[in-house]
């Protein structure tokens, strides 16, 4: 039995610079919807699935930065949502940055005001999609966002193989994480996760039954540096690039 056998992946927190015009893009371009704002944290969801999370967490620039030494560590977000949906969203009017057609309809890929990329699609497998300059689309009646979307993917640019490892490991431990990786350069791949506008933490559910001591010392058994509350509820540890992974009850 998998140590992450009542562990589900519950959102990314990215930390974006100008929150309103963030959620504004996320709005209309992916067709999220805005459940929740409290301080600097804003939730979107879908507009049926209020289960289904995408975070952001406001961080000025007088305390963070845009990368400005090689490239992000968040390379690419892969969503899959109904064709339907998709279609709409590009009838209204996205700001893709580039159309793709598959099997089961169509997709695209598009920039957050911080430079975050984003695949939206509804494929089993991406390899199908091919850029097409179509531009007649048709929405849903009535159509006013994602009614629900899963995290298909996460692509990740890495200083080096470490990171990978750490991965890839966890994954074949049985970790839900679908993540892939590019090795490039830049000192901004391995800064504190505060220090610039990029991906901040990747956020795993636990279920009741899921023993969160076990987990801790399934991470202590490997050496890296754990913290776990006194009420066992919240577990954090940071990859090699320090981006942070938070379990929660």
């Amino acid at each position: 039995m998998s140590i992450f056998e009542n562990v589900y992946f519950n959102t990314p927190l990215i930390r974006v610079n100008n929150r309103d015009l963030n959620i504004q893009f996320y709005q209309e371009n992916l067709g999220m919807r805005l459940t929740y704002e409290e301080n600097a944290i804003a939730i979107m969801t879908g507009w049926e699935n209020r289960e289904r999370q995408f975070i952001i967490e406001e961080s000025p620039s007088m305390r963070t930065r845009a990368v400005a030494d090689g490239v992000k560590k968040l390379a690419r977000v892969r969503l899959k949502t109904d064709a339907a949906s998709i279609e709409s969203l590009l009838a209204r009017g996205v700001d893709a940055t580039a159309i793709f057609k598959g099997k089961n309809g169509y997709a695209f890929e598009v920039k957050s005001p911080e430079d975050d990329l984003f695949l939206l699609h509804a494929e089993d497998d991406i390899s199908c999609l091919e850029v097409t300059e179509e531009a007649d689309f048709t929405a849903v009646e009535g159509f006013e966002g994602l009614a629900d979307f899963q995290f298909d993917g996460f692509e990740l640019n890495v200083p080096s193989q470490e990171t990978a490892d750490f991965y890839q490991e966890l994954v074949a431990d049985g970790l839900p994480l679908t993540i892939s990786f590019t090795q490039r350069e830049g000192a901004d791949l391995t800064v504190e996760p505060n220090v610039t506008w990029d991906l901040e933490i990747f956020e795993f559910k636990l279920d009741e039954s899921a023993d969160m001591a076990a987990i801790k010392a399934y991470f202590d058994a490997k050496g890296l540096d754990v913290y776990m509350d006194k009420k066992e509820t919240i577990l954090v540890l940071s990859d090699p690039s320090k981006i942070e992974i938070w379990f929660r009850k």
